[in-house]
C-alpha cells in the first residue's frame, strides 16, 4: 500500500522536462501524505496534461489507494476505471519492515534511478468538488515488495503509461495490464533515517538514508541464510 510517497527535484524534471512544477517545488516533495497535493499527469476523459491534485479522493474513508482487482466491481472504482485516468511520477514509496522489534522505514525506488510511473484513478474530491483527487492503483506484490508489504503499486513502462492515459482506446483487460508488477530486480530499497510519520509538512529537506541499497538478491540471500540457520538449530 502506498501511504507515503515522494518525488525529488531530479525526477520532477525527468517527468516534466518543461519544468512547470519545478518553480513551485524547487526542493521536490520528499513526503506526500494522503490529502497532500502534488503534480499528476492527467489523461482519459480529463483534459490531458499536468495538474495539481490531492492524494486521496475523500477525507471520510481510505481513498488514496485503489485495489485493481476491484476496478470492475467497486461502485466507486468502476465509475472511474476506463475513463478518469492519470499517471503519478514518483521517486520512491515509503514502506516499513520489522527489525529487532521495531518498524524501520525504507525508500523503495527503481534500481536504474529513473522516475517510477504509477497508474491512478481520478475524481472530484468528495468534500470539495472544486478540487481533484487521485488514488494510486495497487495490486499483489512481486517477490521484492512482499518483504515490505502485502500490497504494492502498479509500475508502468512507457508503453503502459501511454496506454493507461488513453483508456477509451483499450479494453479493460489491456488496461489492467498497466497495473504491472515489475521484475524482482527492477526495485531497490534503502533505509531511511528519522520518524517519517511525524515529519512536519513544511519540511522539504531531503530524507536522509543510511546503509547500502537492498536488492532482491540481498533479501532472498538473508532469507535463505536465516532458513539454513533455523534448520541447523532444529537438527
Amino acid at each position: 500500500m502506498a501511504g507515503l510517497i515522494g518525488i525529488t527535484p531530479k525526477h520532477l524534471v525527468e517527468a516534466d522536462p518543461l519544468q512547470r512544477f519545478k518553480a513551485r517545488w524547487p526542493e521536490g516533495l520528499p513526503i506526500v501524505r494522503p490529502m497532500y497535493h502534488m503534480p499528476v499527469l492527467f489523461g482519459g476523459a480529463s483534459e490531458p496534461g499536468w495538474r495539481d491534485a490531492r492524494f486521496g479522493i475523500s477525507r471520510t474513508f481510505s481513498s488514496f489507494n485503489a485495489r485493481s482487482e476491484n476496478f470492475t466491481e467497486s461502485k466507486l472504482w468502476k465509475s472511474l476505471f476506463g475513463k478518469w485516468h492519470a499517471a503519478v511520477a514518483l521517486s520512491y514509496i515509503v514502506e516499513w519492515r520489522e527489525e529487532k522489534g521495531e518498524r524501520a522505514p525504507y525508500l523503495i525506488s527503481r534500481a536504474d534511478g529513473h522516475v517510477m510511473w504509477t497508474p491512478a484513478l481520478t475524481a472530484p474530491c468528495f468534500d470539495d468538488k472544486s478540487d481533484v483527487g487521485f488514488a494510486i492503483a495497487t495490486r499483489s506484490p512481486n517477490g521484492f515488495f512482499k518483504h515490505f508489504h502485502d500490497r504494492m503499486v502498479g509500475v508502468m513502462d512507457e508503453a503502459g503509461r501511454e496506454r493507461w492515459l488513453a483508456p477509451t482506446k483499450h479494453s479493460p483487460s489491456e488496461l489492467m495490464e498497466c497495473v504491472r508488477a515489475p521484475d524482482e530486480d527492477e526495485l531497490v530499497a534503502v533505509k531511511a533515517v528519522g520518524q517519517l510519520m511525524k515529519r512536519d509538512a513544511e519540511d522539504l529537506s531531503p530524507i536522509k538514508t543510511t546503509g547500502e541499497k537492498i536488492t532482491i538478491q540481498v533479501l532472498e540471500g538473508k532469507k535463505a541464510a536465516k532458513g539454513a540457520k533455523q534448520a541447523k538449530l532444529g537438527a
